[in-house]
């Protein structure tokens, strides 16, 4: 362990070094005027964002927005000249707000203070406080920036950071010392190591470079002769001349709403619930560490006027299970032993599908990686203004097998090709207080897919949103890279009508509800035939004075899926209702200390097994003095689900650019403390600690993740040097 992390570090230095050797002195300095407020603001419009996600790739996806958002922490953006498409950077803005926002500049003329942005109509005071750190009233940096300013004078960034497990797994355990020794182990050892350096001015350039080792894979040895198990670079320009956008290396791509392709952090379903609009600039630098959810190639957008181009292409390396394919089966002809003779005609491996984890730790994973090769190409053209936006959109996509998925019935419109063309044609038109949006796709073997809503400002009070998508399950749209506003993980085999409300009914009380009903017109691997379900959720905030806010939450889903009765001699349907109540306060004792009290009720009914339940109850303390050099946020949880299905997802606190989103399921405790520390001006350092104790299991997780003992403990350790 110690020799990884030497190696880890010296590599980190090495890099550094290299890095000074070119650097010249700042042509812009850092707001001075930026502190621990200031990240509060951006950790808690993140939060807002993930606090009801239940996935880890999100967490994973949202590292780039959080880079995005810092960047602009760093380096402020004009209120008086910012653009549209720099205000669809900041994920927790609906185009509503937007708008509002340039609308406003408009009518009124220059903002004379930041204060203002609490007087644009769609704003709430919590949404403008957010905002703020993120804006100045002058520039800090010119617009149009020489060549070799961009190049050589903005901020150098070196970040190291080590993590690890500290109870001894199954799958470290050499083999002679399993009873079975059949059972696979991990290759590497325990620690997860990530290092990455990156130049940014501004918004306006990035290159950098990020290595990535998961625990269990090898590092410098075996299978990772060269170091890291994943490494990534990217160079990224923005807004030079009629370039919008150039990137080479690897990229995100998003075009219209995601039903063609939508990589990185997309919205889902959550209390914000008029941020049902796909957004963001159609590229981006890729600068996170999810190995599946990337372009690696070139791009670029070309705008002339209200005309924008965007093109792309990426070729690829993927993980993938593949196995031969076997065509005919003939029979001895003699026939006497009866024995079958099998034969390959085709000698073409066919593909069952693609692995996402990126974890290479056994021989087996080894074996899947970089199966597959994937070419994509395509782009957008249209014609794009502040209320009227109407583009075509085209992606290509082949690699090197066909797929075969595997013979169940619900996989009978699977993918089942090596090579896939997808179009759409998406809009947006915004009209007084209606803003319309939608896009309809097609894949070259007939599928289509559509998602079209709108926004609606019925008064100063009172907000409407409304999305209807509907895909077909017949030649089933095929959407590779495509991550639409559905209740599905991908826009497929789905009719659904989403409706979302916020009420401001009278001073300090807001209410945000909505109601989504869906139906699957096709089986799922949960679901033996056609099925349904809805979703609801209710959330009253009470926010009396600025320094406390309160809140209850009450979600209720129902979804028919197999029955879980192993006496059934066929699978039948049967609802899963799952429901959840949520109460939090937070209250800022001073600037300096925050309190946050939270408890949650889960509930689960299938009609067949006795009812489920579950709780969490959380203490969270917040300090972050403004003059001291440090600063923490630590959590006390005690929690108590009977099953699986009961489990609570809590967002917690994390080191910089790290998001966790995990399920407190069993009965137990847990804790966990960040600190933050600044031992000199361009140097900061985190330090996190997470333990969670069961009481009522002996083994924790399963197979080469388990953990024989009620404890679970991590800890992470980050530095950041800016330069």
């Amino acid at each position: 362990m110690i020799k990884t992390i030497y190696i880890s570090i010296r590599l980190s230095l090495i890099a550094l070094l290299l890095c000074c050797r070119y650097r010249v002195e700042h042509a812009q300095k850092q707001d001075t005027t930026r502190n621990d407020a200031d990240d509060q603001q951006l950790q808690d419009a993140l939060e807002n964002i993930l606090i009801d996600s239940d996935s880890e790739t999100d967490a994973e996806n949202a590292e780039s927005v959080s880079q995005t958002m810092e960047d602009y922490l760093n380096h402020p953006l004009n209120i008086n000249k910012v653009t549209s498409e720099e205000l669809e950077d900041f994920p927790f803005l609906s185009p509503q707000q937007r708008n509002s926002i340039l609308k406003y500049r408009d009518n009124y003329g220059p903002y004379i203070n930041l204060y203002e942005l609490q007087a644009v109509p769609e704003l709430d005071v919590k949404t403008a406080k957010q905002l703020s750190p993120f804006f100045r009233m002058k520039d800090l940096m010119s617009y149009n920036v020489p060549l070799t300013d961009l190049l050589f004078k903005g901020n150098h960034t070196v970040i190291m950071r080590y993590q690890q497990i500290l109870q001894q797994q199954a799958g470290y355990i050499p083999k002679d010392s399993l009873a079975d020794g059949l059972v696979p182990r991990y290759l590497g050892n325990k620690a997860r190591l990530y290092t990455r350096y990156r130049y940014n001015y501004g918004n306006k350039i990035s290159y950098g470079v990020t290595a990535e080792k998961d625990p269990g894979e090898e590092f410098f040895t075996g299978s990772n002769k060269k170091g890291f198990d994943f490494y990534s670079a990217h160079f990224y320009l923005r807004n030079t001349g009629i370039f919008k956008h150039i990137a080479l290396g690897d990229y995100e791509v998003r075009l219209g709403q995601g039903l063609v392709v939508a990589t990185g952090l997309a919205t889902r379903k959550s209390a914000f619930v008029m941020n049902v609009s796909r957004q963001g600039p159609p590229i981006k630098p890729y600068t996170s560490v999810n190995e599946a959810t990337f372009m690696r190639g070139g791009a670029t957008t070309i705008a002339i006027k209200k005309w924008e181009l965007t093109a792309f292409a990426s070729y690829r390396q993927l993980d993938g299970n593949v196995t031969a394919a076997l065509d005919t089966i003939t029979i001895d002809p003699e026939g006497e032993t009866g024995t079958e003779e099998t034969v390959d005609e085709t000698d073409t491996d066919l593909a069952t599908s693609i692995q996402t984890s990126g974890f290479h730790r056994t021989n087996a994973e080894i074996e899947d990686r970089s199966a597959l090769t994937m070419l994509n190409a395509g782009g957008s053209f249209g014609y794009k203004s502040r209320q009227f936006t109407l583009c075509g959109n085209m992606m290509y996509s082949k690699f090197n097998k066909t797929f075969n998925p595997s013979d169940q019935p619900y996989n009978l419109y699977r993918f089942d090709r090596n090579q896939l063309i997808n179009a759409s044609l998406d809009y947006k038109y915004a009209y007084r207080n209606f803003n319309f949006f939608g896009e309809t796709a097609v894949s070259d073997n007939g599928g289509i897919a559509s998602i079209n809503g709108a926004l609606i400002g019925l008064s100063p009070q009172t907000f409407l949103s409304v999305v209807h998508r509907y895909i077909t399950p017949d030649y089933q749209y095929h959407p590779l890279f495509g991550f639409g506003f559905t209740e599905n993980s991908r826009p497929v085999n789905e009719h659904g009508l989403y409706v979302g409300a916020i009420v401001k009914p009278i001073k300090y009380w807001t209410i945000n509800a909505y109601a989504d009903l869906y139906r699957f017109p096709w089986l799922r691997s949960t679901a033996s035939s056609p099925s349904y379900g809805a979703d609801y959720l209710l959330k009253v905030i009470y926010q009396p004075e600025r320094t406390i806010e309160m809140y209850a939450q009450y979600r209720y889903e129902t979804k028919m899926d197999n029955a879980s009765d192993d006496e059934a001699i066929f699978d039948y349907l049967t609802p899963n209702i799952r429901s959840s109540l949520r109460y939090q306060i937070q209250y800022k004792i001073s600037p300096d200390l925050t309190l946050r009290s939270r408890v949650e009720w889960s509930w689960f009914d299938d009609k067949i097994n006795p009812k489920a339940k579950g709780y969490a109850i959380m203490q969270d303390i917040m300090y972050k003095p403004l003059s001291k050099p440090y600063s923490f946020n630590a959590r006390f949880a005690l929690f108590d689900a009977q099953s699986y299905d009961t489990r609570i997802y809590a967002y917690e606190n994390d080191v910089l650019y790290q998001f966790s989103i995990p399920a407190y399921s069993n009965q137990g405790t847990r804790f966990y403390i960040v600190a933050r520390l600044k031992p000199m001006r361009h140097l900061d350092v985190w330090l996190r600690y997470a333990i969670t104790h069961y009481t009522n299991i002996n083994e924790i997780g399963s197979g080469n993740e388990l953990i024989s003992g009620k404890n679970r403990s991590e800890i992470k350790a980050m530095i950041r040097y800016v330069f």
